[in-house]
């Protein structure tokens, strides 16, 4: 990672970890808040990977994957947007939904990382756990309206100080000869 790399890593986690803060204090609104965020995350996502196919990936072997995910993104996102009045429910599916990938992400790149001897797997195996422990908040808590929302935050924080720690560590460089 280069250093404007770690710079802008650690800024955004310390605008996360801000963002998080003030959404605990403020939880009647964080639901809606949270909704907008998702729903405008789905939709810059999915014209991200639009425009890359457009630029780039459609004379690719494989880049009609990005034609397909940049319009199923950009789809949940403007879905998003017109259930903005059930914002409860948008928070709670894509709070389970993402952090069951990110969980099982974490845990497979975790016991990657272990086999090959690379100290950065407790970082994973820490995100997954995290990740699995927010899901079983929200499912014990789903009538709750404000669980979710202390659990998002606190995960967010989490997260953030994950990517903290990340950023300030040492990256070995490998030599192929």
């Amino acid at each position: 990672m280069g250093k404007a790399r770690r710079v802008f890593t650690v800024l955004a986690s310390l605008l996360a970890i801000e963002g998080a803060i003030s959404l605990l204090f403020m939880p009647d609104i964080a639901l809606k808040v949270l909704a907008i965020g998702i729903s405008i995350t789905l939709v810059f996502y999915g014209a991200k990977y639009l425009l890359y196919y457009i630029t780039h990936a459609q004379h690719m072997v494989g880049g009609k994957w990005f034609l397909l995910i940049g319009l199923v993104l950009f789809d949940m996102g403007i879905f998003a947007m017109t259930l903005l009045d059930q914002a409860r429910i948008l928070t709670l599916i894509y709070i389970i939904g993402s952090h069951a990938v990110v969980a099982v992400l974490g845990m497979i790149r975790a016991v990657g990382n272990k086999k090959d001897n690379n100290p950065g797997w407790k970082i994973d195996f820490a995100q997954g756990i995290g990740a699995i422990i927010q899901i079983t908040i929200c499912i014990v808590f789903i009538s709750s309206d404000f669980i979710p929302v202390y659990s998002y935050c606190v995960y967010a924080i989490y997260s953030a100080v994950l990517m903290i720690i990340r950023a300030f560590k040492k990256n070995a460089i490998v030599y192929v000869q």
